[in-house]
């Protein structure tokens, strides 16, 4: 199940975490350079239940948050899939069982399903990430 019973409120807004963190919440990484585009995929996850969502507006940025996270439930990402696949993030987001879900380079859809991950099409609306986070999460299992 990816989101279980209750959990202290957490601000989004500001990356906040609660005093306690619990290792079933859902963990999301976005990396996005758009601050608005930013919040809105970090409202849109915070709205279907408990989670803690991480904001980076660099890829350069990923690497010292994934240190601190054992597990990463899904990473909304800002890059193209050469891009992904040039830093070596593949390998390092699957060592903490990231769902992959792309937000630019529709060009890439097809190579990025057949690795599984997901491509979330701008302009995006809340249910086409849910359906988008839902699908990368069924076609892995």
């Amino acid at each position: 199940m990816l989101y279980p019973g209750s959990m202290p409120e957490i601000d989004t807004m500001n990356n906040a975490m609660p005093e306690t963190t619990n290792p079933v919440i859902p963990v999301f990484l976005v990396l996005e350079r758009d601050a608005l585009i930013a919040e809105d995929i970090m409202g849109s996850l915070a709205a279907m239940g408990p989670c803690r969502t991480i904001h980076v507006s660099d890829a350069s940025e990923i690497t010292p948050h994934l240190s601190a996270e054992p597990s990463v439930s899904a990473v909304f990402l800002e890059m193209r899939l050469t891009q992904v696949l040039e830093l070596g993030l593949d390998r390092r987001l699957a060592e903490h069982g990231a769902h992959v879900i792309l937000t630019v380079g529709e060009d890439d859809a097809a190579h990025a399903h057949a690795l599984g991950w997901g491509m979330l099409v701008r302009p995006f609306t809340d249910e086409m990430l849910r359906e988008t986070l839902m699908g990368t999460i069924r076609q892995l299992r």
